[in-house]
């Protein structure tokens, strides 16, 4: 059910302006804003971050306001491009909260600090919901719970928010599912549509369409008030190890699409930033477009999110060594000398013959070796035709570690 939070009540609190007030707006004339989402245009976070650009646009004295999808790495891509920009507050973002996940972690390819970001907003709180494709061959969660044989779930690329989600909630109910990462936007579900994945874990009101065309069901809820009548993860947990690593994904649907711009935005620029962003969540002409869209919107400032932020990160050693544990479980390799059948998406997935069956693997930008004649490369530089030697992951993530090409 579409609800909006009280967004007047957030403008209504703010602060008098900075002295420098002025200045800040001064600088913003005339100039273009960038708003990087990480992801590919499609879903949810692209659906938000638009919204939220057009009318940052209409309360920000600038000339225009541009969005720029910068997928990858489950979001650290874009997370990475946002931190290390100039900081004159011209660059700012959107990322999933699977990122705190990702600093928990350390994580390779980590190269920000939420600590240090500016916080400029939050447009909603959106818990996490299962969904079940409605040919999946399962009628509710008990009946995927007792499954016998590894269960495929769709997720975006490892370390997003929905991966681990996926993960942790896999890890505390005791599932036997198999995580297939590396689907952006709305390709999970295209997935599940030809069935070659049962379902997939992400943000209730993401979701909420595919549910609502008949595709698929809500078959659990982690979080949430148990107004929506969805079975809550909660009550599956049998010990205080799955209440608490499920507690950490409810914590993460407090703080659902964030938008934060690097370290160090001047004061009063920031100061600009969080009212114009909480004035254009409390637009009426955004409202009704975020109500045409079945999106909710439950606003919250920059300060309210740092502050936020710096609880989910606050976790005790036991949670974080659990946590470190589950993502740590690999899937066991195979080697395979093999000719690429195809590239697909810049060589982010490749498929190939390994024995008798043709595998779709996907290439990480930053943890697959790719050599082209004993050369380092990168993935884009793979060609159909080539004949290779593979190194891949064999169940789960189906990623392949070690490429090596001849030309």
């Amino acid at each position: 059910m579409w609800k909006v939070a009280c967004a007047a009540a957030i403008v209504a609190g703010i602060t008098a302006a900075p002295a420098s007030a002025d200045e800040a707006e001064d600088f913003f004339k005339g100039k273009t804003l960038t708003y990087v989402v990480a992801t590919s245009p499609g879903g949810g976070y692209d659906t938000y971050g638009r919204l939220i650009a057009r009318y940052l646009e209409k309360h920000l004295p600038v000339s225009k306001v541009i969005v720029k999808n910068i997928p990858g790495a489950g979001h650290i891509v874009g997370a990475n491009t946002i931190y290390a920009a100039e900081p004159d507050g011209l660059t700012i973002g959107s990322f999933n909260t699977g990122l705190v996940y990702a600093q928990l972690l350390e994580l390779d390819g980590v190269q920000f600090d939420l600590h240090e970001m500016s916080w400029i907003g939050k447009a909603a709180s959106d818990t996490r919901s299962l969904v079940l494709g409605r040919d999946s061959g399962f009628v509710d969660f008990d009946a995927f719970a007792a499954a016998k044989e590894p269960v495929k779930l769709a997720s975006p690329g490892v370390g997003s928010a929905a991966y681990n989600d996926t993960k942790i909630l896999a890890a505390a109910l005791n599932l036997n599912v198999e995580v297939i990462p590396g689907f952006d936007g709305t390709e999970g579900e295209m997935s599940i549509l030809r069935g070659e994945v049962a379902g997939q874990v992400g943000t209730t009101s993401s979701l909420r369409s595919f549910v609502a065309n008949g595709h698929g069901f809500y078959a659990l809820e982690i979080g949430g008030d148990g107004s929506s009548g969805m079975p809550q993860a909660a009550a599956y947990a049998k010990d205080d190890n799955a209440r608490a690593l499920l507690a950490l994904v409810e914590a993460q649907g407090t703080v659902g699409r964030l938008t934060a711009g690097p370290p160090g935005i001047p004061e009063n620029r920031l100061a600009l930033l969080r009212q114009a962003y909480v004035r254009a969540l409390a637009d009426p002409e955004l409202l009704a477009d975020a109500k045409k869209l079945d999106i909710p919107i439950a606003p919250a400032d920059g300060a309210q999110v740092a502050t936020l932020i710096e609880t989910a990160l606050t976790q005790s050693p036991e949670t974080t060594a659990l946590l470190k544990h589950i993502m740590a479980a690999k899937a066991p390799t195979v080697s395979v000398k093999t000719e690429l059948l195809t590239i697909e998406d810049g060589g982010k997935k490749v498929t190939f013959q390994s024995g008798s069956e043709t595998v779709t693997s996907n290439v990480s930008g930053s943890r697959t070796q790719v050599e082209i004649d004993g050369k380092a490369a990168e993935r884009k530089d793979l060609k159909a035709g080539m004949a290779c030697e593979i190194e891949y992951e064999s169940s789960g993530e189906f990623e392949s570690k070690i490429i090596r090409c001849g030309g």
